[in-house]
């Protein structure tokens, strides 16, 4: 006679309260002190992201607003696979108790977004007075430890480090000036990187991108332009803390002159699309876009859009759909952001769609993709 096998009543807990939302969760830490305990237990959390970041429905996109008279605001909405579901709703803004002038939304990794604050005379100096980080799906937020001295045109990247089960985040200068910082959240502290930086090699530098420093395969990634037209795409270890080079596409330049006007928005630049490094420029006339199959192997590179920038001055990759559509931010008129989705090359629906909730005088300023865990 065959007997069953027994598996401990928690193993099933865990593996059923795994699958659930972080709505859910954060209800059921009533139920008991044990259950609270055991939701609230980093291992917990890492299982449920994992369980998460393959799932559709744990995929969310947010995007933060500006509303005359309204201030700022905080929307997200679902992801399916061939495009945006329209159930939007607003979120819970992160509370501040410092008065600012403004904020910026630099970046996210998993469920974590990286928020700087800035402050009148801060905002002039383009360097956030105080940085901190924010789920959303939680409503925590944690400040992050000062910065230490004041760059100005710092580039910012949040990244996840498996090897110490730890989330880092990155500072570097513009223009290779000043040492890079890193700040380890389980440090409490900012230090200055102690592997001499790739980009001090004593021909100039001048950083491309400055949206963020993408992150994936355990590495941040920029743009690099060097004196005798040397270009480059520099990356750096999560994990490790080393620096190293990614080889650009053959045959693909980076025109300086044309991302470098002082009155013009960055033209060129790299995000991540489904885990794939990705390369883009654009004008007011076309939008490339290249993405990396295999990390580090110049010949994967491949285009996988050109299409008509229909006059925007700045065009940003946002998400790929199983579809292969490619989720598009547009900066139309330098002043109202409008997100696209494209279809085969062409701009075929306008979002968000049919919202009552947004005023119609609502400035879209940014938006990112982003998991919906606890962490």
């Amino acid at each position: 006679m065959v007997t069953g096998i027994h598996i401990p009543e928690e193993e099933i807990l865990v593996d059923i309260l795994t699958k659930l939302p972080v709505k859910s969760l954060l209800r059921f830490k009533c139920v008991s002190e044990s259950w609270k305990t055991l939701i609230s237990d980093p291992y917990f959390k890492r299982k449920h992201l994992n369980h998460a970041k393959n799932k559709l429905n744990f995929q969310k996109f947010l995007f933060d607003t500006r509303s005359p008279g309204k201030g700022y605001d905080f929307y997200c909405a679902s992801l399916s696979p061939n495009g945006l579901v329209n159930d939007f709703r607003r979120l819970v803004r992160p509370s501040v108790s410092t008065p600012f002038y403004g904020f910026k939304v630099y970046c996210c990794c998993d469920a974590l977004f990286l928020i700087g604050i800035y402050t009148e005379n801060s905002y002039s100096l383009n360097e956030p007075s105080m940085l901190f980080l924010w789920n959303p799906s939680t409503s925590e937020s944690m400040v992050l430890p000062r910065l230490g001295s004041p760059l100005q045109e710092s580039t910012y990247g949040l990244g996840y480090d498996s090897i110490s089960d730890d989330y880092k985040v990155l500072r570097i200068d513009q223009e290779g000036m000043a040492p890079d910082e890193i700040l380890a959240l389980k440090s409490g502290s900012w230090r200055k990187i102690d592997h001499p930086s790739i980009r001090s090699d004593g021909d100039g530098f001048t950083m491309f991108g400055r949206e963020c420093l993408p992150c994936v395969h355990g590495a941040f990634h920029w743009l690099g332009f060097r004196s005798f037209m040397k270009e480059s795409l520099d990356s750096f270890s999560i994990s490790d803390e080393t620096y190293g080079r990614i080889p650009l596409p053959k045959n693909v330049r980076i025109d300086p002159e044309s991302s470098e006007l002082c009155f013009m928005p960055v033209e060129v630049g790299m995000s991540v699309l489904r885990e794939m490094l990705c390369l883009f420029n654009n004008n007011t006339i076309i939008f490339n876009l290249w993405i990396m199959k295999e990390y580090g192997v110049q010949e994967s590179w491949t285009k996988l859009l050109t299409i008509s920038s229909n006059g925007a001055s700045l065009i940003l990759p946002k998400y790929r759909f199983s579809n292969g559509k490619v989720l598009l931010w547009y900066e139309v008129d330098f002043i109202k952001h409008t997100i696209y989705r494209t279809s085969d090359g062409l701009t075929d629906q306008i979002w968000p769609f049919n919202c009552d909730d947004i005023d119609p005088a609502t400035i879209i300023r940014d938006g990112f993709v982003y998991t919906e865990s606890l962490t």
